[in-house]
């Protein structure tokens, strides 16, 4: 359609806009386009899962069997995967803390434990060790001086 104004020499042309039959059309195109994607993308993910739990079943066998495997073996399995071998272990550490109170002469010192809500934790990296404390006991004994 030619748009009867003019701008100089040059005519306007305008397109005529889509019929219902070309939006079905085009609807239907992007619509087949999206169920392709969409089952192109489950099957990477299936595949990547897939591919996932053989990395964990082998990083498990590793562990299961470290003392039976080469060692060069089991340490080139390792950096070929990227695995993380560690063991965890339950370790019960006691921590010794002597210091001074300055309390109130009325202060009934067997209350001490209440009134500190003492906090300890610690947690650090070394050496390949992953390291996290908390502490479940806090016992106060004292003296007066």
């Amino acid at each position: 359609m030619i748009d009867p104004s003019f701008d100089g020499e040059v005519a306007t042309i305008t397109p005529h806009p889509p019929t219902m039959q070309e939006l079905e059309v085009k609807i239907d195109q992007l619509n087949n386009a999206l169920a392709s994607m969409t089952a192109d993308r489950d099957f990477w993910q299936a595949r990547a899962h897939d591919r996932q739990m053989m990395i964990d079943n082998l990083e498990q066998y590793v562990k299961d069997n470290f003392d039976y495997i080469d060692e060069d073996v089991s340490q080139r399995i390792v950096e070929i995967f990227d695995l993380e071998i560690t063991k965890e272990y339950d370790v019960q550490v006691t921590v010794t803390f002597t210091g001074t109170v300055a309390a109130p002469l009325n202060f009934d010192m067997d209350n001490l434990e209440n009134e500190l809500e003492p906090n300890l934790g610690v947690s650090f990296y070394a050496d390949g060790i992953q390291v996290d404390f908390m502490e479940d006991r806090v016992e106060v004994e004292w003296s007066e001086n």
